[in-house]
């Protein structure tokens, strides 16, 4: 199909897949496992992927580099049109953030790694696990404006998650709710 939307997901479980796929029934879903930013081909190209979805591994940095390879790889692309060549891009200071919204899904309790791929330029994170409505809610959100925010469940960590106000970064006195 032509207008057909595109996914691509890194290291999902298969609980996450399951949502993405709910949450995106009529989406092409590409499922990438163990890709970092120095493992991908510097002349690899997602196609023109509508959302790019990451799901934090036990190694953090790891998946922090994927998150920034990412979106300087998306900001390069919306910039030139054409596939990356040469060495990867890196982004500037200050936050940018990619044509193709980069949704990260996270563990409970990791703010530090929030934090910094959402300063990387992430659109949102939410806590796993996730629920179809939430990627939904997610994708609207992103499509409408360039506010980054994470999404986490209640006080108690029962559903239903609510979203949190949207987080401006980065600031030096900025500290996670």
């Amino acid at each position: 199909m032509p207008d057909e939307s595109i996914a691509v997901a890194f290291d999902l479980n298969a609980a996450s897949l399951i949502s993405l796929r709910e949450a995106l029934p009529a989406w092409e879903i590409e499922l990438l496992k163990g890709a970092t930013a120095s493992s991908l081909t510097y002349d690899w190209n997602p196609g023109e992927a509508d959302l790019l979805v990451v799901q934090a591994r036990a190694n953090m940095a790891e998946s922090l580099g994927l998150c920034r390879f990412l979106v300087a790889w998306g900001l390069w692309f919306r910039e030139e049109h054409a596939a990356v060549s040469g060495p990867h891009p890196s982004p500037q200071d200050g936050v940018r953030q990619a044509a193709a919204p980069l949704l990260v899904l996270v563990p409970p309790g990791q703010k530090a790694f929030i934090r910094a791929v959402l300063e990387a330029g992430a659109h949102t994170c939410l806590i796993l696990p996730v629920r179809p409505e939430e990627i939904a809610g997610m994708l609207a959100h992103a499509r409408a404006g360039p506010q980054r925010s994470l999404f986490r469940a209640g006080a108690h960590g029962e559903w239903p998650r609510q979203p949190c106000e949207p987080l401006a970064w980065p600031t030096a006195s900025s500290s996670l709710p």
